[in-house]
């Protein structure tokens, strides 16, 4: 009885020494069919976001889906700011995606994503008792799903530009690990097919030789 309250109360205190490690719930999906071994390039797209009192601005949302962007690793993937794609679409095209009503900006970014990205990201945030963000990634070139990834917060969790910062580097963090684990699968696969053709190779070999064989007696 004795050990059992020392084993309880060693994780009480793991359990309050660490409150971020159960501060909130998430999961990533890989849609069924869908590949993203081949991304490289990530672009934003204008996130679905409501301000409300005492929580982030759009501004500052949007800096904190850069920043973070800026410090994925390029061996993984490069993210590419909404602010880069509007500029070069205004250039090109003069449409202004910051004058455009929501549903018309988001047509003309879907229309020209594929010029800088091979896939793009709708960020959406939220904010109730329990806060969720919820990441899609679409095809940039068939605007096809290919992964999903939500998190929600902790009742107690805040809703303020360093919780933000930390769920947005956990997506970038997941999805580039989801894009990795697919590559591997995908190399695991490559690589008992090619047995396979080499194994049916050498038994249709041995089969000629062993025709060869007998024809010749």
């Amino acid at each position: 009885m004795k050990k059992f309250i020392q084993i309880f109360l060693l994780v009480v205190f793991m359990a309050a020494s660490c409150p971020s490690a159960m501060a909130y719930w998430e999961e990533g999906k890989l849609q069924e069919g869908q590949s993203i071994s081949d991304i490289k390039t990530v672009a934003i797209a204008a996130p679905l976001y409501t301000e409300k009192k005492d929580t982030p601005t759009l501004e500052e949302f949007v800096n904190v889906l850069n920043t973070r962007g800026a410090k994925v690793s390029p061996k993984k993937y490069t993210v590419v700011p909404y602010d880069v794609i509007a500029k070069d679409v205004l250039q090109k095209t003069g449409k202004d995606l910051y004058k455009l009503a929501r549903i018309p900006a988001a047509r003309v970014f879907k229309n020209n994503v594929a010029n800088y990205a091979d896939a793009y990201i709708v960020p959406t945030v939220t904010m109730s008792r329990r806060s969720v963000l919820f990441f899609e990634v679409y095809s940039a070139a068939t605007s096809d799903l290919l992964y999903t990834y939500q998190i929600i917060l902790a009742p107690d969790e805040p809703d303020n530009v360093r919780t933000y910062s930390d769920m947005v580097s956990l997506f970038y963090d997941e999805f580039a690990a989801a894009i990795e684990t697919q590559k591997k699968e995908q190399e695991a696969k490559q690589k008992a097919e090619r047995k396979e053709r080499e194994k049916a190779e050498r038994k249709a070999q041995r089969e000629r030789e062993k025709a060869a064989e007998n024809a010749g007696k």
